[in-house]
Protein backbone atom coordinates (compact mmCIF):
# COMPACT_ATOMS: atom_id res chain seq x y z
CA UNK A 1 0.00 0.00 0.00
CA UNK A 2 1.19 3.53 -0.78
CA UNK A 3 1.17 4.60 2.87
CA UNK A 4 3.86 2.00 3.60
CA UNK A 5 6.20 3.41 0.94
CA UNK A 6 8.57 6.21 1.89
CA UNK A 7 7.67 9.34 -0.11
CA UNK A 8 10.18 11.11 -2.32
CA UNK A 9 11.38 14.57 -1.39
CA UNK A 10 8.98 16.98 -3.07
CA UNK A 11 11.66 18.72 -5.18
CA UNK A 12 12.86 15.40 -6.63
CA UNK A 13 9.28 14.20 -7.18
CA UNK A 14 8.46 17.37 -9.14
CA UNK A 15 11.63 17.01 -11.25
CA UNK A 16 10.47 13.52 -12.23
CA UNK A 17 6.97 14.82 -13.06
CA UNK A 18 8.61 17.52 -15.20
CA UNK A 19 10.63 14.83 -16.98
CA UNK A 20 7.39 13.05 -17.95
CA UNK A 21 5.87 16.35 -19.05
CA UNK A 22 8.82 17.07 -21.34
CA UNK A 23 8.42 13.66 -22.98
CA UNK A 24 11.87 12.56 -21.79
CA UNK A 25 10.79 8.92 -21.48
CA UNK A 26 10.85 7.17 -24.82
CA UNK A 27 7.22 6.06 -24.99
CA UNK A 28 3.74 6.65 -23.66
CA UNK A 29 3.95 3.27 -21.92
CA UNK A 30 7.14 4.27 -20.10
CA UNK A 31 5.64 7.64 -19.16
CA UNK A 32 2.50 6.02 -17.77
CA UNK A 33 4.47 3.43 -15.83
CA UNK A 34 6.77 6.09 -14.38
CA UNK A 35 3.77 8.27 -13.49
CA UNK A 36 2.16 5.38 -11.61
CA UNK A 37 5.38 4.74 -9.69
CA UNK A 38 5.63 8.42 -8.81
CA UNK A 39 2.09 8.34 -7.46
CA UNK A 40 3.23 5.67 -5.01
CA UNK A 41 6.00 8.06 -3.92
CA UNK A 42 3.87 11.21 -3.66
CA UNK A 43 5.18 13.66 -1.04
CA UNK A 44 3.41 13.56 2.32
CA UNK A 45 1.55 16.90 2.21
CA UNK A 46 -0.89 15.62 -0.41
CA UNK A 47 -0.23 11.91 -0.56
CA UNK A 48 -3.80 11.07 0.41
CA UNK A 49 -5.09 13.23 -2.47
CA UNK A 50 -2.81 12.41 -5.41
CA UNK A 51 -3.01 8.71 -6.25
CA UNK A 52 -4.11 6.12 -8.78
CA UNK A 53 -7.83 5.33 -8.97
CA UNK A 54 -7.03 1.57 -9.23
CA UNK A 55 -4.47 -0.63 -7.58
CA UNK A 56 -1.04 -1.07 -9.11
CA UNK A 57 -1.73 -4.58 -10.46
CA UNK A 58 -4.79 -3.40 -12.42
CA UNK A 59 -2.85 -0.43 -13.80
CA UNK A 60 0.06 -2.63 -14.82
CA UNK A 61 -2.26 -5.12 -16.53
CA UNK A 62 -3.73 -2.28 -18.62
CA UNK A 63 -0.22 -1.29 -19.69
CA UNK A 64 0.69 -4.88 -20.53
CA UNK A 65 -2.46 -5.13 -22.68
CA UNK A 66 -1.55 -1.92 -24.53
CA UNK A 67 -4.61 -0.13 -23.09
CA UNK A 68 -2.75 3.15 -22.63
CA UNK A 69 -5.83 5.39 -22.90
CA UNK A 70 -7.62 3.42 -20.18
CA UNK A 71 -4.51 3.35 -17.99
CA UNK A 72 -4.02 7.11 -18.33
CA UNK A 73 -7.56 7.74 -17.06
CA UNK A 74 -6.56 6.03 -13.79
CA UNK A 75 -3.83 8.61 -13.09
CA UNK A 76 -6.67 10.83 -11.84
CA UNK A 77 -7.89 9.60 -8.45
CA UNK A 78 -11.41 10.96 -8.94
CA UNK A 79 -12.61 9.80 -12.38
CA UNK A 80 -15.41 12.39 -12.52
CA UNK A 81 -12.75 15.13 -12.36
CA UNK A 82 -11.48 14.17 -15.80
CA UNK A 83 -13.11 14.93 -19.10
CA UNK A 84 -11.74 14.09 -22.52
CA UNK A 85 -12.89 15.73 -25.73
CA UNK A 86 -12.16 14.05 -29.04
CA UNK A 87 -13.07 15.87 -32.26
CA UNK A 88 -11.98 14.17 -35.50
CA UNK A 89 -9.06 16.02 -37.06
CA UNK A 90 -8.23 17.96 -33.88
CA UNK A 91 -5.87 17.10 -31.03
CA UNK A 92 -7.48 15.29 -28.10
CA UNK A 93 -8.14 17.65 -25.16
CA UNK A 94 -8.16 16.46 -21.53
CA UNK A 95 -9.40 18.60 -18.66
CA UNK A 96 -8.78 17.91 -14.98
CA UNK A 97 -10.66 19.88 -12.32
CA UNK A 98 -8.14 20.18 -9.49
CA UNK A 99 -9.60 20.78 -6.03
CA UNK A 100 -6.22 21.71 -4.57
CA UNK A 101 -5.69 24.46 -7.16
CA UNK A 102 -9.36 25.36 -7.38
CA UNK A 103 -9.34 25.41 -11.16
CA UNK A 104 -9.40 23.29 -14.29
CA UNK A 105 -6.16 22.34 -16.03
CA UNK A 106 -6.01 21.30 -19.68
CA UNK A 107 -3.72 19.18 -21.83
CA UNK A 108 -3.72 18.14 -25.46
CA UNK A 109 -2.20 15.28 -27.39
CA UNK A 110 -2.48 12.99 -30.38
CA UNK A 111 -4.12 10.29 -28.22
CA UNK A 112 -6.26 10.20 -25.09
CA UNK A 113 -3.26 8.92 -23.14
CA UNK A 114 -0.94 11.74 -24.22
CA UNK A 115 -3.62 14.39 -23.61
CA UNK A 116 -4.24 13.05 -20.09
CA UNK A 117 -0.51 12.81 -19.36
CA UNK A 118 -0.14 16.41 -20.53
CA UNK A 119 -3.02 17.62 -18.31
CA UNK A 120 -1.80 15.50 -15.37
CA UNK A 121 1.77 16.80 -15.49
CA UNK A 122 0.55 20.37 -16.05
CA UNK A 123 -1.70 20.08 -13.00
CA UNK A 124 1.01 18.69 -10.75
CA UNK A 125 3.58 21.22 -11.94
CA UNK A 126 1.04 23.96 -11.24
CA UNK A 127 1.02 22.71 -7.65
CA UNK A 128 4.78 23.26 -7.56
CA UNK A 129 4.32 26.79 -8.89
CA UNK A 130 1.57 27.47 -6.35
CA UNK A 131 3.07 25.86 -3.25
CA UNK A 132 6.80 25.76 -3.98
CA UNK A 133 9.05 22.85 -4.89
CA UNK A 134 9.32 21.85 -1.23
CA UNK A 135 5.55 22.18 -0.62
CA UNK A 136 6.18 24.22 2.53
CA UNK A 137 3.27 26.51 1.68
CA UNK A 138 0.95 23.47 1.68
CA UNK A 139 2.08 22.14 5.07
CA UNK A 140 -0.67 22.31 7.63
CA UNK A 141 -3.37 22.42 4.98
CA UNK A 142 -5.42 19.29 4.71
CA UNK A 143 -7.89 19.64 1.86
CA UNK A 144 -10.99 17.63 2.68
CA UNK A 145 -11.86 16.96 -0.94
CA UNK A 146 -10.43 14.30 -3.18
CA UNK A 147 -7.57 15.22 -5.51
CA UNK A 148 -9.80 16.44 -8.30
CA UNK A 149 -13.35 17.71 -8.18
CA UNK A 150 -15.90 16.43 -10.67
CA UNK A 151 -15.53 18.35 -13.92
CA UNK A 152 -18.62 20.37 -14.61
CA UNK A 153 -19.65 20.40 -18.24
CA UNK A 154 -20.91 23.70 -19.59
CA UNK A 155 -24.28 23.50 -21.26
Amino acid sequence: MTNDIEPLAAALWFRRIDMIGRGALDSVENSLRHAAHLLQLTPSPFRHLVRLSVDEAVFESLLEAGEFDAAARHLVAQPTALSVDEVPGDPVRATISCAILGRAVHGTGDTVATAILNAWTTCLLALRAEYGADLLNLTGQAPQKDQFEPHRQSS
